[in-house]
């Protein structure tokens, strides 16, 4: 199935089962996709406002180029894909699980994510600006977007390599 242009307002997905769908240019508003399961979908260019995701799981999905204004995303769980270039700025992704996510240049400016766990996900060029990540499990990631300066760190899990590059990052010298 393929949508482009399309808007779905208020719609319940909830428990929905979707595979290699595509949806272009389309807009969401108000739509619950509560435990829904999403696997190799497509969203490109599309818009979310007020949606809910509780409990959702999304496998090797992309959703590129998408923004999200006022989403829940509590309980969901993301599974490879990619998530380039996507608009998170401000979302509350504590509770969100990212597998071997591509987010390079996702915009995740003040993004809460306090103990969320964001394990193997490049985050090249993303801007991260005021972003929490306080005891976020980081673990495999691509950090080099990260400023500790202004990206909160505090109890972040990582390992001794992603270490390194946070203090590159700073204009450290390793030795």
């Amino acid at each position: 199935m393929e949508f482009a242009d399309a808007q779905f307002v208020n719609a319940d997905l909830t428990e929905a089962v979707a595979e290699r769908c595509v949806f272009i240019n389309c807009e969401f508003v108000g739509v619950r996709f509560n435990c829904a399961r999403l696997t190799d979908v497509r969203f490109s260019s599309c818009r979310f406002a007020g949606c809910n995701f509780f409990d959702a799981v999304l496998t090797g999905s992309d959703l590129t180029e998408c923004s999200f204004d006022r989403c829940s995303f509590t309980g969901t769980e993301i599974i490879g894909g990619n998530w380039q270039s996507t608009g998170l700025a401000g979302a509350e992704l504590g509770t969100v699980e990212f597998r071997k996510v591509g987010m390079q240049q996702a915009n995740l400016t003040g993004a809460r994510c306090q103990g969320g766990v964001f394990v193997e996900v490049d985050f090249a060029n993303a801007a991260l600006a005021g972003a929490d990540f306080t005891g976020a499990d980081l673990r495999g990631s691509v950090l080099t977007a990260f400023d500790p300066r202004t990206v909160e760190l505090d109890r972040a899990v990582i390992t001794s390599d992603q270490a390194v590059d946070i203090a590159l990052c700073l204009n450290m010298s390793v030795r």
